[in-house]
């Protein structure tokens, strides 16, 4: 299911079309691959998949993508993204889902090229406004918006889909959005709302990592063990969460330590722990960073006590 929308403009969607035209320098593309035309349109639905996923349609189903009957000749394909009929109480039209397509795949490619956004402003109809760093300008759901600037490898690989011809024959790909009832020349005749190259398609390909980090603080009951007075950075922690190596960030308690204060082997602290994730294309890494220790009661066996060594 889509992620919770609180903006009632989506209700304001209606149908709409996305064409993509495929073109060399010199005018001589006659052909395309067959199965590169396959994985463009598998790549339109994937990209909207994962637009929808993320809200950019609203509550409900994602638009059904259908394809135009091919005339001789033409290497434009065009994708009816068919969205009212399963949404009839549609009033009116804030943005086609042909334009949602359209600008965020845009603004997919803005983020492949390195651009960055120098300002963002919330519109208040569930749109963003982009202003980037080469002086455009782009406008597009705020929800599409969240999924580009994280650029989630399957969203990266729907991109390349689409521009699989770029990998061939073609050198541009010219991508323009029209209403469902709009004559297909007269689209063509109007200029591209975006254009992707060959060196888009280069970098959309390329086999990056899929990194997600998140980061949580939490407060528990702890004990220290294997304690290295000379490296903070490898002391082992025991939490009702488990035992982790940590590094130790309280600089006031490493101070108390190295002013002679004993660490007896059942002494018991209250620490704040900040816990790092970062996942790795579905694998996880956990670090531990004490922020604050504090004693809550000393151990019993003193014998075991560790001290920092004298110098």
């Amino acid at each position: 299911m889509p992620e919770a929308s609180s903006d009632a403009s989506y209700r304001d969607i209606e149908d709409g079309v996305v064409q993509l035209r495929f073109a060399d320098d010199d005018g001589s593309l006659h052909a395309l691959n067959a199965a590169e035309v396959a994985q463009v349109l598998q790549g339109v639905v994937e990209f909207t998949d994962n637009l929808a996923k993320r809200g950019a349609f609203g509550d409900g189903m994602p638009p059904t993508v259908l394809v135009r009957p091919a005339k001789t000749g033409s290497f434009t394909l065009e994708a009816i993204l068919a969205w009212s009929a399963a949404h009839p109480e549609v009033v009116g039209m804030y943005m086609g889902a042909g334009g949602v397509v359209v600008k965020s795949i845009d603004a997919g490619l803005k983020k492949l090229r390195g651009v960055r956004v120098t300002d963002m402003e919330r519109s208040g109809d569930g749109l963003v406004k982009l202003n980037w760093s080469d002086g455009d300008v782009s406008e597009v759901p705020e929800s599409a918006w969240k999924e580009l600037n994280t650029m989630p490898r399957k969203t990266r690989k729907a991109l390349a889909k689409i521009m699989a011809p770029l990998g061939d024959a073609a050198d541009r790909l010219e991508l323009r959005e029209a209403t469902v009832d709009e004559n297909s020349a007269d689209v063509l005749n109007t200029p591209p709302a975006s254009v992707a190259t060959r060196s888009d398609y280069r970098e959309a390909s390329h086999d990056s990592d899929d990194v997600d980090q998140t980061t949580d603080t939490f407060t528990a009951e702890a004990s220290f063990g294997s304690i290295d007075f000379e490296n903070s950075e490898k002391w082992r922690v025991t939490t009702t969460r488990g035992t982790r190596k940590a590094t130790i960030e309280d600089e006031a308690f490493l101070r108390r330590i190295d002013e002679g204060g004993a660490i007896h082997k059942n002494d018991l602290f209250e620490v704040t722990i900040r816990e790092e994730k970062v996942v790795t294309n579905g694998r996880t890494s956990t670090d531990w960073f004490v922020i604050d220790a504090r004693l809550t009661r000393r151990g019993d066996n003193d014998a075991d006590s560790s001290t920092p060594p004298t110098t």
